[in-house]
């Protein structure tokens, strides 16, 4: 008998069963077909991303639009807070030694507040063995203190980028404070500080120091007299 080489010898393809014409045909038709499969399965992964990644973006653009509010009179009470926590671990109730008030001012104090001080200190640094400005210090109401806190604490917005913040500070006793708050550097600082309680505007005052203690430069007419810082 003689077996088929095709049926034993060879794997069997069904293209030995089709006329040899049609076999370019069909291979292209198989070649074009994965070629548009491959195609689809391309574009429908990248549409997904393009999806998901907006996605992703609309959800940090909503956060962000909803943490961004500086005029929010519940972050500048807390703004308050946490700056008075830091003046209490500035001046321990253990006084080792006494406290700068630097680092409170360059961290919460504005530019304008900052260069006042500056200014009244340059001052006094001229005029040695003259009673000085700062007798009494405006983070604590007072020259002593014992436990720093506050409480009670009022928050009314002027505008975006100004606030009057109203408190009771706690130290030796209690003093009824207002801040005069600025927006500045990105965050909330303090640009004056009014005790209520004694009827004490510590920009008013340094102001007027300065003013007082300015040198005469020269006479410019009969009852004018210029002066320089």
């Amino acid at each position: 008998m003689i077996h088929n080489k095709k049926q034993y010898g060879e794997p069997y393809c069904f293209f030995h069963i089709l006329p040899s014409m049609n076999k370019r045909t069909i291979i292209l038709s198989v070649l074009s077909g994965c070629f548009m499969v491959a195609l689809t399965s391309c574009g429908n992964k990248n549409a997904s991303s393009v999806i998901r990644v907006g996605e992703e973006e609309a959800v940090v653009d909503s956060t962000n639009a909803e943490t961004v509010n500086p005029a929010d009179p519940e972050l500048i009470a807390n703004r308050v807070s946490s700056i008075y926590e830091a003046v209490a671990t500035a001046y321990p109730e253990i006084r080792d030694i006494t406290p700068s008030t630097d680092s409170l001012d360059l961290a919460y104090c504005s530019s304008q507040w900052q260069t006042l001080v500056a200014m009244v200190n340059a001052k006094d640094a001229e005029e040695m063995g003259v009673d000085h400005f700062f007798d009494a210090d405006y983070w604590i109401m007072g020259q002593d203190w014992g436990k720093i806190s506050v409480s009670d604490i009022k928050v009314s917005l002027k505008d975006d980028n100004h606030a009057d913040v109203n408190l009771i500070l706690h130290n030796l006793s209690d003093t009824k404070l207002k801040l005069e708050m600025v927006f500045e550097r990105g965050e909330w600082l303090i640009d004056n500080f009014i005790d209520l309680s004694n009827d004490v505007d510590w920009k008013k005052n340094m102001t007027k120091y300065l003013e007082d203690h300015a040198k005469p430069r020269s006479k410019v007419g009969e009852d004018i007299v210029e002066y320089t810082e």
